[in-house]
């Protein structure tokens, strides 16, 4: 089986992974009976915001499955030439998991209905100079797909996968769990309260938590702090530039923009990405969708618009 060399932090095992529990209860259920069937787990679809724990979730049903897993992300993957590489590798009860599945072009994904539904693709190949199309067998495998944008996966897609999952964001109290889990496999003893600190800047999102308790390690790790509180996370977030609630200085500077440049007046997506040097995308997806969900910006039919919530925020930056 291969490993995430990358991600020591992983859970092995369903339970230990924190949250989404509706979707581990039915996943536990479809796994157990694909082993009494002896069958290949159905295709499934994973759908969520990026760090909410698809690509582990992926991880933890080839352990529980006990076969291999073959992990690509979909926009590598230019020809189908490149897909057909992958599913060429898969023996029987794999899993193929594609991140960023809505990625894939039109040609790749014309590869992958037969693969699903058949269990076979159809080569090109050159014959004295001419080309003939053979057919070729897969093993029964399982597809896995992940995707931060349902609403761009084409219907002929979506509709190949019998199960489908979409997450949930997480709360505090399970993030915090996640992050004390996480302080055991590092060896670093955290004061409580400086758990709950960090996911509280989390965004609600348990790859960010993680991160920035692996940057608090390294800096204690170069201190020599042995015990971490409160006030030594506070000390560590402020050199990162982590403000309440998890906000950056992009953030910042993008509701400053809402309230002092425009007075608090609805602002155009251009406008804004011209005014703080940034992309469209990295402004629509990086910083609005956390600042709408804080209730701190509203989207209207003229623009952006900073609310009362996002004007008190402001507020306490200067108290």
């Amino acid at each position: 089986m291969n490993n995430d060399d990358n991600n020591s932090l992983r859970p092995q095992s369903f339970d230990e992974f924190i949250g989404q529990k509706n979707i581990i209860d039915n996943l536990k259920i479809y796994i157990q009976a694909s082993k009494i069937r002896d069958t290949s787990l159905d295709h499934t679809l994973l759908i969520g915001h990026a760090g909410l724990g698809k690509t582990t979730l992926a991880y933890l049903i080839s352990i529980a499955l006990n076969h291999n897993i073959i992990v690509i992300n979909a926009n590598s993957i230019e020809r189908p030439k490149d897909l057909i590489v992958s599913l060429s590798k898969l023996n029987e009860g794999d899993i193929l998991f594609i991140d960023e599945i809505h990625a894939l072009n039109k040609n790749c994904e014309e590869v992958l209905y037969s693969a699903m539904e058949d269990f076979y693709i159809n080569l090109n190949v050159k014959n004295d100079l001419k080309k003939e199309i053979i057919k070729f067998d897969l093993p029964p495998f399982t597809l896995i797909g992940a995707t931060t944008k349902v609403e761009s996966l084409s219907k002929p897609l979506l509709d190949r996968f019998p199960i489908t999952f979409t997450f949930n964001k997480y709360d505090e109290n399970d993030i915090t769990k996640i992050l004390f889990n996480a302080s055991k496999k590092l060896n670093v003893v955290y004061r409580t309260k400086a758990l709950k600190l960090l996911a509280s800047v989390s965004r609600f999102t348990p790859r960010i938590a993680l991160n920035y308790l692996k940057r608090v390690n390294d800096y204690s790790l170069i201190d020599n702090i042995k015990f971490i509180d409160y006030h030594y996370v506070c000390k560590i977030l402020n050199k990162l530039g982590v403000k309440n609630l998890g906000l950056k200085e992009l953030d910042i500077r993008y509701l400053k923009m809402l309230h002092y440049d425009y007075d608090d007046k609805p602002v155009g997506i251009n406008t804004i990405s011209s005014f703080l040097n940034e992309s469209n995308k990295v402004i629509e997806e990086i910083v609005e969708n956390y600042l709408i969900e804080l209730s701190f910006v509203r989207k209207t039919g003229k623009g952006r618009v900073i609310t009362s919530q996002g004007i008190t925020f402001l507020n306490t930056l200067h108290k």
